[in-house]
C-alpha cells in the first residue's frame, strides 16, 4: 500500500470517527427539541426516535400560558447576574493581587483559597440553612446567591492568578511611571486585557449558577421564587404524570440562553483557558 493510499484511509477515518462523535454530542439536542414538537398521541403512538406526525408548537404555547415561565426566568436572570458581578470582581482582583503582589504569606493565603475546592457543597446545606433561617433569609435572592459565590472563588481565582502570572510586569510599570495610580491601572489597563479570562469564568459559573438546582430547592419554597429548573416540576402531574410535550417544550426553551451565550463566548473561553498555561 502506497503512503498516498496510507495517508486518504486515515484522513477517512478521521472523518468517520469525527462524524460519529457529532452525531452523539448533536442527538440529544435534536431529540429534545423534537419532542417538544410532539402531541400526547404521537408519545402514545410513535417510537421514542420518530419524528412529530406534524410541526407542532402548542407545547410551547401551553409553557408560557399554564406556569409561570416568565417569573422563573426573571429570577434565574437576577440569580445569574447577582453571582456573576461579584464573583468576577472579587476573585479577579484577589487573582491579580496575589500573583502580582509579593508579601509575606501570600502562598498560604493562595493555599487556603484553593482548599475550597476540597469541600463538597452538600456538606454546608444544613449549617447554612440553619443560618439563613435565623436571619430570616430564606425564599430570598441572598439566600441563593451568597452560597454559590462563595463555592465559585476556589476556582476562578485560581484561573485568574493563572492569567495574571502571564501579564507583563512592563506594561503595569510603563503606566505607573506614566502617573496611573495603582486602581486606575487595574481598571483601565489590565481588566481590559483580561476580556478572555473575565468571560471563561463569566461562562462556565453563568452555566453552572443558571442550572443550579439544589441551592434554589434547598433555600427557596415561594413559586415566586422559583428559577427556571425548578419550573421544570410543574409539568408533573398528579400520580407522577408527566406532560413530556410541555416539558421537553420547556427544557428546550431553558436551556436555549446557556447554548446562545456559549456559542457566542466560547472561542474566548478557550483563550482564557489557555492563556495561563503559557507562563505560570
Amino acid at each position: 500500500m502506497s503512503r498516498s493510499t496510507k495517508k486518504h484511509i486515515f484522513a477517512a477515518l478521521k472523518i468517520i470517527v469525527a462524524g460519529v462523535l457529532l452525531i452523539f454530542q448533536v442527538y440529544p439536542i435534536f431529540y429534545v427539541i423534537m419532542s417538544s414538537m410532539k402531541t400526547t398521541e404521537d408519545f402514545r403512538k410513535l417510537a421514542s426516535y420518530a419524528l412529530p406526525g406534524s410541526v407542532n408548537f402548542s407545547n410551547y404555547i401551553k409553557v408560557f400560558t399554564t406556569s409561570p415561565m416568565v417569573t422563573y426566568f426573571k429570577n434565574s436572570i437576577i440569580i445569574t447576574v447577582g453571582v456573576l458581578i461579584p464573583l468576577l470582581l472579587i476573585s479577579f482582583m484577589a487573582g491579580f493581587a496575589l500573583s502580582k503582589i509579593q508579601f509575606k504569606g501570600n502562598k498560604k493565603v493562595l493555599s487556603y483559597f484553593l482548599l475550597g475546592l476540597m469541600l463538597p457543597f452538600q456538606v454546608a446545606l444544613i449549617p447554612l440553612f440553619t443560618i439563613f433561617n435565623k436571619l430570616n433569609l430564606l425564599n430570598t435572592y441572598p439566600a441563593v446567591i451568597l452560597p454559590q459565590i462563595a463555592f465559585s472563588l476556589s476556582y476562578s481565582i485560581q484561573l485568574f492568578y493563572s492569567f495574571s502570572k502571564f501579564l507583563p510586569d512592563e506594561i503595569m510599570e510603563a503606566a505607573i511611571i506614566d502617573g496611573c495610580t495603582p486602581f486606575k491601572t487595574f481598571f483601565k489597563i489590565v481588566f481590559p486585557m483580561s476580556t478572555n479570562s473575565l468571560l471563561t469564568v463569566a461562562t462556565m459559573q453563568g452555566v453552572f449558577t443558571w442550572n443550579d438546582f439544589i441551592n434554589a430547592y434547598t433555600f427557596t419554597r415561594s413559586t415566586n421564587m422559583k428559577t427556571v429548573t425548578l419550573g421544570l416540576n410543574d409539568f408533573v402531574g398528579f400520580m407522577g404524570t408527566t406532560d413530556w410535550g410541555a416539558t421537553f417544550a420547556a427544557i428546550t426553551v431553558t436551556v436555549l440562553p446557556t447554548f446562545l451565550f456559549y456559542f457566542f463566548t466560547n472561542k474566548y473561553m478557550l483563550g482564557g483557558l489557555t492563556a495561563g498555561a503559557v507562563k505560570g
